[in-house]
C-alpha cells in the first residue's frame, strides 16, 4: 500500500469533456474517501482513484517560468473540466500531452489532464482537501 499523502488544508484550480463519465458519478460513488477542491468544496476525486505515473504517486515540477507544483497522480477526477486545448511542449510525462484543468464547481485550477498511452490527472495537492476538513 502506497503511503497516503498529506493534503493541505489551505483555501486555493483537471478532466474535461475529455472525460465522458456522467458528472452524477461522484467519487464517492466509486469508492474511496472523498477529495475535493479546497476552495469550493466541490467534489473532484476519491482516495482510491490514487495512482503512480514514473514511479510515485507525488511530483515535484517547476514549469518554464518558475513556479513550483507539488502534485498527485489520479485516474480520475470527474469533479474537474479542461480550459485549455491539449499541449505537448514543457510536459513533465514524457509521450504525455497536457491540458489545464479547473474546479467544475468554482473554476479554481486544480492541475492537469495528461492523455497519451495513458490519460490520467496530476492535481496540485494543496489546492485540495479531505472530505470533512475545513476548506
Amino acid at each position: 500500500m502506497l503511503p497516503s499523502p498529506r493534503l493541505a488544508r489551505r483555501r486555493a484550480g483537471t478532466s474535461s469533456g475529455a472525460d465522458t463519465r456522467p458528472a452524477s458519478s461522484g467519487p464517492a460513488e466509486r469508492g474511496g474517501g472523498v477529495i475535493a477542491c479546497g476552495a469550493c468544496g466541490q467534489p473532484v476525486t476519491s482516495t482510491a482513484a490514487r495512482i503512480d505515473r514514473a514511479g510515485s504517486h507525488a511530483h515535484t515540477f517547476a514549469n518554464p517560468h518558475g513556479i513550483v507544483f507539488h502534485i498527485g497522480c489520479f485516474d480520475r477526477a470527474p469533479g474537474c473540466t479542461t480550459a485549455s486545448a491539449p499541449e505537448t511542449l514543457f510536459s513533465w510525462f514524457p509521450g504525455h500531452a497536457w491540458q489545464v484543468a479547473a474546479c467544475r464547481g468554482c473554476s479554481a485550477h486544480l492541475g492537469w489532464l495528461f492523455s497519451g498511452p495513458d490519460r490520467f490527472h496530476g492535481l496540485i495537492l494543496d489546492r485540495l482537501v479531505e472530505a470533512g476538513e475545513p476548506h
